[in-house]
């Protein structure tokens, strides 16, 4: 079974994992893009775990990985260009990835700087796109659309046209919408962080 979701926030996505695997439905296969495959199992005590280390140099990711596995934790996924690891294990009573306070704070704290680094990029893709101060392509759709006479056109010429163009026009409309959600799951981050210190410290 396959199924297509797009999460910004890992916590809500390790627990729809973890909602499937109660349901019988073990990941076993994510797709950057999106899609997420699963098998029909009987075994349900397992436990899926998500963890974000994009900082990590090629020595100390292997460390890392050795660690876990230590600790049977088996890699599901590793999104290589975010660093965002995906760990499966039986249940055994240790099914945290972080044991201590000062790596759950830790965790979120990278998990800002994240979603930071997102809110930036999409930031940049942003202000490319704008000039001049006009922001009808980014609140209607066929403002994005720049070839003359688009919608003038009729027939295969309009599809042609219509669909050469739209890659382009998604380009132009899309940056602001994007940052606008990198900065609101910055925001989200950086108060998880902050609460985690006071829950974390008391």
């Amino acid at each position: 079974m396959k199924k297509f979701k797009i999460f910004f926030d890992i916590d809500k996505e390790e627990q729809w994992l973890n909602d499937m695997l109660s349901k019988g439905w073990v990941c076993t296969k994510i797709n950057s893009t999106g899609f997420y495959t699963f098998k029909n199992t009987t075994d349900l005590e397992q436990v899926i775990r998500i963890d974000c280390q994009q900082d990590l140099r090629k020595e100390d990711r292997t460390n890392y990985k050795q660690l876990y596995e230590d600790f049977g934790w088996q890699a599901l996924k590793e999104k290589s260009y975010d660093g965002t690891f995906y760990w499966v294990k039986r249940k055994d009573g240790n099914d945290q990835l972080f044991s201590d306070n000062d790596s759950q704070i830790a965790k979120y704290k990278r998990l800002m700087k994240h979603s930071s680094n997102w809110a930036i990029l999409t930031f940049i893709w942003f202000m490319i796109f704008y000039n001049n101060g006009n922001f009808s392509k980014f609140l209607h759709i066929k403002d994005a659309y720049f070839t003359p006479g688009l919608w003038d056109k009729e027939g295969f010429a309009f599809l042609f046209s219509f669909l050469f163009e739209t890659p382009f026009a998604l380009m132009r409309f899309i940056p602001p919408w994007l940052f606008l959600v990198a900065f609101a799951m910055y925001l989200v981050m950086y108060f998880r962080y902050r609460k985690s210190i006071q829950q974390f410290i008391q």
